[in-house]
Parts: C-alpha cells; sequence; structure tokens
C-alpha cells in the first residue's frame, strides 16, 4: 500500500508507536530514513549493521526479497532497517534511497513502510521517503512554557504544513501534549492551510517514551494500558484509512 512517513517533532519515538500499533502487526515495517543519524539500533540494544547504509549499497535493483532479507528483527516483534548513527553516512543513505529503495518500497501493496525521516526540511519533496509518501504524519509537540510561545510554534507548524503543498502526499497531524491549546483550538487555526486535514492527539508519556527507547522492566499487559499506546492506536487507524484512500485513488486512476 506504500510509504507512511513520519516527520517533526518526537519522530523517532512516534514512529516505533505507529509501527507498534499499526493494525495488522505482520504488514509493516519501520524504516529509519532520519539524515541526522539513527537512534533505534541502540534504542532496541542490536548491532549497528546491517542497516539503510548496507541496503541501498548491497541491493542496487531494489528487489524486495533482497532487502527483506537485510531486515532485523527488534525483541518486540517489530521489524525494522535502522539508519546508520553517524550523520554523513546517514545522509548519504538517505540520499541513494531515491534511487531504487524509495520506489521499491513504495509500489508494495505489503508491507506497509513507516519511515521515520526526522525533522521537517524546509522544503519536504527533498526528501525522498517523503516526496514517495502516500501519507505523512506530521508531529507537533506544543510548548508548554506559555500560551505565546506555543502560538508561535502554532505559526511554523502552519508554515511547515503549508510546503507540503508541494507534495503528493496525504497528511495526518499529530499533536503531542494537551496544552496550552486544545485539539479543536490547533484544528481551528491549521484549517486555513490545512483543511480538512485528520488531527489526532497524543499525550506526553514518559514512560511508554522510556519503553520504546529501550528501557526494560515494563511488562507488556502494563504497556498496553499506557497513554501513548493506547492513542497510537487511534493515531494508527486514521494513518491506515488515509493509506487505503490513497491507495484506492491511485488504483482508481491506474484503470
Amino acid at each position: 500500500m506504500g510509504i507512511v512517513a513520519v516527520a517533526g517533532d518526537t519522530c523517532t519515538t512516534t514512529s516505533v508507536a505507529l509501527a507498534s500499533a499499526w493494525p495488522v502487526s505482520d504488514d509493516v515495517i519501520l524504516v529509519e530514513a532520519d539524515p541526522a543519524g539513527g537512534d533505534l539500533a541502540a534504542w532496541l540494544d542490536l548491532p549497528v549493521t546491517p542497516s539503510l547504509s548496507t541496503v541501498v549499497t548491497r541491493v542496487l535493483d531494489g528487489a524486495w526479497p533482497d532487502v527483506e532479507r537485510l531486515t532485523r528483527l527488534a525483541d518486540s516483534g517489530l521489524r525494522l532497517i535502522p539508519a546508520p548513527v553517524r550523520a554523513a553516512e546517514a545522509g548519504q543513505a538517505v540520499g541513494e534511497s531515491a534511487r531504487s529503495l524509495v520506489p521499491t518500497l513504495a509500489s508494495l501493496r505489503s508491507p506497509v513502510t513507516i519511515a521515520d525521516t526526522g525533522r521537517i526540511a524546509a522544503s519536504p519533496v527533498s526528501h525522498p521517503f517523503v516526496a514517495s509518501a502516500s501519507v505523512t504524519v506530521v508531529v507537533h509537540r506544543q510548548s508548554p512554557q506559555s500560551s505565546r510561545a506555543a502560538a508561535v510554534r502554532l505559526q511554523r507548524l502552519a508554515e511547515q504544513l503549508d510546503a507540503f503543498a508541494a507534495t503528493p502526499t496525504s497528511l495526518v497531524v499529530a499533536i503531542v501534549g494537551a496544552g496550552p491549546f486544545s485539539l479543536g483550538e490547533i484544528e481551528s487555526f491549521l484549517s486555513d492551510v490545512a483543511g480538512t486535514t485528520p488531527v489526532v492527539g497524543l499525550p506526553v508519556d514518559e514512560l511508554t517514551a522510556a519503553v520504546f527507547g529501550g528501557r526494560t522492566g515494563v511488562s507488556e499487559r502494563r504497556l498496553s494500558r499506557l497513554p501513548l499506546v493506547r492513542a497510537s492506536r487511534d493515531l494508527a487507524l486514521v494513518a491506515e484509512r488515509s493509506l487505503a484512500e490513497s491507495a484506492g485513488g491511485l488504483w482508481r486512476a491506474a484503470r
């Protein structure tokens, strides 16, 4: 069905949460495509290779079975391709992924690719995963210090969403934090640039974020009840619906 890019604030944690909550767990792969460098191998206590750099240098024709052999399986069951740790190597790997890896992943009906693309670039289309994404989840964390500071950051978010007009992607906005502005207030503020773009709320949940970052000692039963895990299920349903609508439109156009 294609690629779901995740960009903006706390996007690595959100990407892990989204992939973990995807409605069909065996039908998703997480690709860390942050040009600033990767964290997932360290978070999940995995060797640093094979990484995204390994995939783009060894699989020149982008054949999915060859890519699949280089994916990693975390103890949680999450299938992934981590980015190299060093920024220079990660940036090069992300750039080279445009050649064959991104087109291959974008064309797959299964698995769906959740791509952690890092902070939003001034020109989102410059990131190959965003440029080819069927859906992009833009993550924005509210500034709790003051309503003025939060309002300034929301204005910047609106400008960023406007920049996505140059891409064919469908947008979903994920707002981290319940204040100082409500979800309804943010939806109203963004409506001029985002239209009917879905806006989903995510809680500030340090314990779940720590578990996704490698903390142990939290049972699966307890984790399933934590706020971010529950909210991520809602985000996954919205993203999957947007992806299905996008894929349906492409299928009808192809006919």
